[in-house]
């Protein structure tokens, strides 16, 4: 688990981000906070709704992000040289 968590902070790895790391550590606060007060009173609290607006703020912009990085639909995203792409075909040149 520890080792997932600093992999996410590592910059150099392209396939976990920043973004996404913020959101589960944002979630798992404001659930551990609300259950520690809800023990510790032993009574069921109402999470305030500001921090489901917080909450919500946080996780759907990786969400939108998520799609912004996407590619266009109608957009190749191969590389050509001179003896062949990086799909393996070869070009007619």
């Amino acid at each position: 688990m520890k080792e997932f968590f600093l992999q996410m902070l590592n910059a150099k790895d392209p396939s976990v981000s920043s973004s996404r790391f913020l959101s589960v550590g944002t979630v798992l606060i404001v659930l551990y906070v609300w259950a520690f007060v809800s023990l510790w009173t032993r009574t069921v609290h109402d999470i305030p709704i500001g921090v489901y607006t917080f909450v919500a703020i946080v996780v759907g912009g990786k969400t939108l992000g998520m799609f912004a990085e996407r590619p266009a639909a109608n957009t190749s995203t191969t590389t050509e040289t001179k003896t062949s792409s990086v799909t393996g075909d070869k070009n007619e040149i």
